[in-house]
Parts: C-alpha cells; sequence; structure tokens
C-alpha cells in the first residue's frame, strides 16, 4: 500500500466509524412533511455535533430538494415515500433523498444569474437548485430501478 492508498483507506475507516452517526427518516410526499424532515436535521446536527452554518446549510439543501421532489416529481395525488438520510463523514455531511418521482438529474446546476446582479435577481424556477449547488461540494444524482437517489456533500 503506498502512502496516498494508506491516506483514502484511514479515511474509509473514518467514514465508517462516524457513519454511526447517522439518521434516517421516511415521510410521505406531502410538504406537510417537511416539518418532520426538519426535526430529523435538527436531531442529527445536535447529535452530530455540527456547527450552525452546517445546519442551516443542510435544511436549506433538504427544503429544496424535497420541496421540488413533492412538486414537480409526481402526478398530482400520487402517494410515495421519501427517504431522507443524513451521515456525519470524515470531512463532509453526506445527505441522500430517495424517491419514485420522475426521473430528474438534479446533478446539474442551473445557470447563476448574470452577471452583475445578484441570485435574488433570478426568476423562479432553477434558483433552489442553483443554491443547493452553491452550498454543496458536490451533487449527485442516480436512477436505480424506478427509485431516484441524490446524493448532496455538504463541508463540515
Amino acid at each position: 500500500m503506498n502512502g496516498d492508498n494508506a491516506g483514502t483507506a484511514r479515511s474509509d475507516q473514518q467514514d465508517i466509524l462516524m457513519a454511526a452517526k447517522a439518521e434516517k427518516v421516511t415521510v410521505r410526499n406531502d410538504l406537510s412533511e417537511l416539518q418532520a424532515v426538519y426535526s430529523a436535521l435538527e436531531s442529527f446536527s445536535r447529535t452530530a455535533g455540527l456547527s450552525d452554518e452546517v445546519r442551516r446549510s443542510m435544511l436549506l439543501v433538504v427544503e429544496e430538494l424535497f420541496s421540488n421532489t413533492v412538486s414537480y416529481g409526481y402526478p398530482k395525488g400520487e402517494a410515495d415515500e421519501i427517504v431522507v438520510t443524513m451521515a456525519l463523514r470524515s470531512r463532509h455531511v453526506e445527505l441522500t433523498l430517495t424517491d419514485s418521482g420522475k426521473p430528474f438529474d438534479n446533478s446539474i446546476s442551473p445557470d447563476g444569474p448574470v452577471q452583475g446582479e445578484d441570485a435574488e435577481s433570478m426568476p423562479v424556477g432553477g434558483l433552489g437548485l442553483f443554491l443547493v449547488h452553491q452550498l454543496a461540494e458536490q451533487v449527485t444524482t442516480k436512477r436505480s430501478g424506478d427509485r431516484n437517489h441524490t446524493i448532496v456533500r455538504l463541508p463540515r
């Protein structure tokens, strides 16, 4: 094992140990369920000892992704469950949202504001996902069977 691999192995072991600090909440695909998601995020944040900045980033990221999924991911009235998982890693917090909504790739960041203007001047639609990408180190989306898995890594 060379020096780089030893560092990676240590990081993987740290991630496994820290994954013990993880939490999962399963809710209906209904905006009224956001309070249950917020409660789980707040509990995880306290248990993991996260800073207020990271806690607020988690709340915003999950709110945007959850709201988009509920609002645009399902035909009107279709019931489903959305799973939100939070895990503490050695250098980041990993959030995973899993749903059976329409396929959608959250890993593509919308264009930012026009040069010389701020994000508040952006039109509705795309601003939330743009902010998610601004806060995250990485956003990936996988489709596995009929399930979307959006994974967001936030710096600690």
